[in-house]
């Protein structure tokens, strides 16, 4: 039997710019807190999030440990424009919610439709997610340290055609490199290279911790917190590091005085190119991960055709020479300052000024040998390669509100809010790539 379960109507959500009651809304809200997220050890926000919330659909773009989390709140509303949610945290806008640790989180709150999201203007047109860190709280100081281990490992690999399949394929199509007719059974006692195991046939080692320093008296409440995330990937060469520090602080200055204050700094590095997508190939089907399913299991007997021909197989480098010959790092620094000061000069009277400032550096280096530019798309094919990629964003946002809220107002049991306010910001974004290729000199 089924009944009816309404204690969590009494729960209060954030909204634009404020808080109420799950009762008061007529929009849709969905909520999640910190202890749904502390179940799951994992080192993104996004993956916490998945399958926890009604209506938020969120996928992973790509295979790599630090990969883009795509959400979507009811699905996309456009064909050819960005569909992702705006994204608030504490307070502020966000670009994105990836720099933030699991750990750290309070509440996470969907705005869905369109009365829940009126406020944010066209912003808020694919629903809005706000995210609550964690505070302090009064009462004696009060250390936590939490740490997880995790392997990962392929489930299953796709299936190829072993060393024999694949002499009588190439013979089918006209290729005489593999031999006869007649000799095809000699490929039978050959064994092939498994170009799958050699790329993603390691064993994955996630390792997280956090700790955390929180406490604080009745006019000061203050929460510090440090998060690392260690990630192995299963992919050859490749892994994922992630430090975050998240300083909080709440402070009653007088009687109609309060400041809030936040500062969060991530910093990320990784090494490889996660998911395979190199980006000096000319088209996809020449990536390093398509190629580990079509590349031969077995060389030739004998190479046919002009070496210098690109058709030719002397020209083709395996999965593995092609991996061994790249070089890929990522390194991003991001901080985020955030202080909001509140005056309540009369009852059911709030003003509120708000400013934010924030940061965010991205450094890519790219290297690639010979085996590994024989199909790129900067042309010099054979040529060793290099590319430098460097952007820098800095924005901040100032937003000042007038809040009246009041019950009883005109009738017993009623309830009046009323918000006014304006806001501005200003974002600044600057960036450079540099591409080169290495000619070979000749003397004489």
């Amino acid at each position: 039997k089924l009944e009816d379960d309404n204690t969590t109507l009494n729960d209060v959500v954030v909204i634009g710019y404020g808080t109420m009651k799950k009762k008061d809304l007529t929009g849709s809200v969905a909520s999640i807190g910190s202890k749904e997220l502390a179940d799951i050890p994992v080192s993104s926000v996004g993956e916490a999030m998945t399958g926890k919330l009604a209506g938020v659909s969120i996928t992973t773009t790509e295979g790599s440990p630090d990969a883009d989390i795509k959400i979507r709140v009811r699905g996309g509303g456009s064909l050819s424009q960005d569909n992702s949610p705006l994204y608030i945290v504490d307070g502020f806008p966000v670009s994105s919610i990836s720099d933030i640790a699991p750990s750290e989180i309070e509440t996470i709150d969907v705005l869905k439709d369109a009365s829940s999201t009126a406020i944010y203007g066209a912003r808020g047109a694919n629903g809005v997610i706000i995210v609550t860190t964690k505070s302090g709280k009064e009462g004696k100081t009060q250390v936590s340290f939490g740490a997880s281990l995790g392997f990962k490992k392929m489930a299953k690999e796709t299936k190829v055609m072993d060393p024999y399949n694949y002499a009588l394929y190439q013979y089918e199509v006209g290729n005489t490199e593999y031999g006869d007719y007649d000799d095809m059974e000699i490929w039978k006692s050959v064994k092939g290279n498994n170009w799958q195991d050699d790329l993603f046939g390691r064993t994955g080692l996630q390792q997280i911790y956090n700790v955390a320093v929180n406490g604080g008296t009745k006019e000061t409440k203050y929460n510090i917190s440090y998060a690392r995330t260690d990630d192995k990937s299963i992919m050859k060469a490749s892994d994922y590091t992630k430090d975050n520090i998240n300083a909080k602080l709440n402070s009653k200055l007088n009687k109609w005085l309060t400041l809030d204050f936040n500062a969060r700094l991530a910093y990320t590095k990784i090494n490889g190119l996660g998911s395979g997508a190199d980006t000096n190939e000319s088209n996809a089907s020449n990536s390093i991960v398509a190629k580990t399913v079509t590349f031969r299991p077995v060389d030739p007997l004998f190479i046919s055709g002009d070496d210098d021909d690109e058709s030719s197989n002397s020209t083709e480098a395996s999965p593995t020479q092609r991996m061994d010959d790249t070089y890929k790092q990522q390194r991003r620094f991001r901080q985020n300052y955030n202080a909001g000061l509140n005056w309540k000069p009369f009852k059911g009277i709030t003003f509120r000024s708000e400013f934010g400032y924030s940061w965010s550096y991205e450094k890519t280096d790219q290297a690639w040998g010979t085996y590994a530019s024989r199909n790129s798309k900067f042309g010099y094919s054979g040529q060793p390669q290099t590319q430098l990629i460097r952007k820098d964003n800095k924005n901040w946002r100032n937003a000042n509100t007038l809040t009246y809220d009041t019950k009883n107002a005109l009738l017993k049991g009623d309830k009046l809010n009323v918000l006014v306010g304006q806001e501005w910001s200003s974002s600044q974004d600057e960036s450079y790539t540099s591409t080169t290729v290495a000619f070979p000199t000749t003397f004489g």
